[in-house]
């Protein structure tokens, strides 16, 4: 943890970069930020269906009697 610190200090303290980003580049991060998105969407719409069906089921049964 502590060489992960020390390798973020200096990452970010480094005066220039002599790096491209080409479009590719943007598009991926692009992707990945929808998949992450999407991902989350699923994750948390899935238990809310389930239970949202067992609680209409409980009041169709209450509602039969």
């Amino acid at each position: 943890m502590k060489n992960l610190k020390i390798a973020l200090i200096l990452l970010a303290l480094s005066p220039y970069a002599l790096a491209y980003i080409d479009p590719g580049s943007a598009v991926f991060a692009w992707q990945g930020l929808l998949a992450l998105i999407g991902g989350i969407v699923v994750f948390v719409r899935s238990p809310f269906a389930s239970i949202k069906k067992l609680i209409l089921a409980i009041f169709k049964k209450n509602e039969n009697k």
